[in-house]
């Protein structure tokens, strides 16, 4: 039988990134703390942290931060199906998603069920093809990703698709693609990514003009609103989801470089499969925004 407080040790050292501050924030000394990960460890026979600077989890620590996650998660909804809720211990729930999703429909979908339930929403923002190891890890319990194959011990839901739209301002196509879009334009016409694990724009250039990676040049902007900012700045062309790029090409304020050449992504809810409510009450109100605001064939 494992020793919950222990594991809670184990969980704040690794949220916290140290010993020292997890010691703060369990009111405990530093060598208390330690003396119950080295408890831990030798119930199950292995190490559980590696004590780098910030400390991380080992593959077996991380199962056992998710199976402590889950449990938590069950906890929360016991205390209120006996109406015994506790403000001091509200139920969090952490939710990977990508950053296009939360600039757009993700919030709207899920205010009203926060608020009506008084839970916690703890995000995690990262690539959408990334977002799923945070599942797997146990540092979410859900995630918006494009993975539609479950993991292991978790569910898929198809949500819809986010369709991309590759666009600039009038003024730099006018500059920089005057008579039309090539490869040797596309060489020359600095480009507005995401990050680096972003390889949206990557494989649009890959479909629709045969370009090789690295043949470009582009700006890397890791903030959804200040990408999209960069763009309608005129500092290169970029992929922009529907729900943000259609209101501009109404407006005038950006153009498809090249009409017809979208790029659609498929999104997917992944969650543990545990009978829990908030799960299952999240994918609900997900899936209803969802089929309003993405695309669906």
């Amino acid at each position: 039988m494992l020793d919950y407080a222990n594991l809670h040790a184990l969980a704040t050292v690794i949220s916290e990134g140290g010993f020292e501050r997890a010691a703060k924030i369990l009111c405990i000394s530093q060598p208390a703390v330690s003396q119950r990960i080295k408890q831990l460890e030798e119930r199950v026979g292995q190490s559980l942290v590696i004590r780098a600077s910030p400390v991380e989890a080992t593959p077996t620590g991380k199962r056992l931060l998710r199976h402590y996650s889950q449990v938590q998660l069950l906890e929360s909804e016991l205390r209120v199906e006996m109406d015994v809720d506790d403000p001091k211990q509200p139920t969090i729930v952490k939710i990977a998603v990508n950053a296009d999703s939360l600039a757009t429909w993700f919030l709207p979908a899920l205010s009203e069920v926060f608020k009506r339930h008084q839970w916690l929403l703890e995000l995690i923002v990262d690539d959408e093809s990334y977002t799923h190891n945070l599942l797997k890890t146990g540092e979410a319990v859900g995630c918006v990703t494009t993975t539609k194959h479950p993991l292991a011990g978790c569910s898929s839901e198809y949500l819809g698709d986010m369709e991309y739209l590759c666009v600039a301002t009038p003024d730099f196509i006018e500059r920089h693609f005057p008579i039309n879009v090539s490869q040797t334009s596309l060489e020359l016409a600095p480009a507005v990514v995401f990050s680096t694990k972003d390889k949206l724009h990557e494989k649009y250039l890959s479909k629709y003009f045969n370009m090789k990676v690295g043949s470009w040049r582009e700006h890397k902007i890791p903030s959804s609103e200040s990408f999209l900012d960069a763009i309608l700045h005129g500092l290169g062309y970029g992929l922009v989801a529907h729900l943000q790029a259609e209101p501009l090409l109404e407006k005038g304020l950006v153009m498809e470089i090249k009409p017809g050449t979208r790029k659609r992504v498929s999104l997917y809810w992944q969650h543990w499969n545990i009978k829990a409510k908030q799960t299952t009450i999240v994918y609900r109100s997900l899936a209803v925004t969802a089929k309003q605001s993405l695309c669906h064939e």
